[in-house]
C-alpha cells in the first residue's frame, strides 16, 4: 500500500509540475465543510492567475484523477487556440 501511495505522491507532484509550466497554480486545501453545502475541489482565476484548489482530505487517487482531467482540459483548449491562431 504504501508503494502506491509513493506514486501516486510522486504522480501528483509531476502533474503539479506540469500545471506551473501552463502558468496554472495549484494548491491543496483542506476545504471546510458546514451543514447546507458540499465543497469539493476546483478550478478558478484569482486575480488573472489560474488556480486549482484540490481537496486534501480526499484520497490522492481522486486528487491526481481531478488535476490529470484540469490539465487535459486546458492543453486541450490551448490545441484548439493554437489551430485557430494558424488560419
Amino acid at each position: 500500500m504504501a508503494q502506491g501511495k509513493n506514486r501516486h505522491e510522486s504522480l501528483l507532484q509531476e502533474l503539479i509540475a506540469r500545471a506551473k509550466r501552463l502558468n496554472i497554480d495549484v494548491r491543496a486545501e483542506r476545504l471546510l465543510r458546514e451543514v447546507g453545502y458540499r465543497v469539493h475541489s476546483g478550478r478558478c482565476r484569482l486575480k488573472g492567475q489560474d488556480l486549482i484548489i484540490l481537496d486534501r482530505e480526499v484520497p490522492i487517487t481522486d486528487q491526481v484523477d481531478f488535476l490529470a482531467a484540469e490539465l487535459e482540459k486546458q492543453e486541450s483548449a490551448d490545441r484548439t487556440d493554437a489551430g485557430s491562431a494558424t488560419r
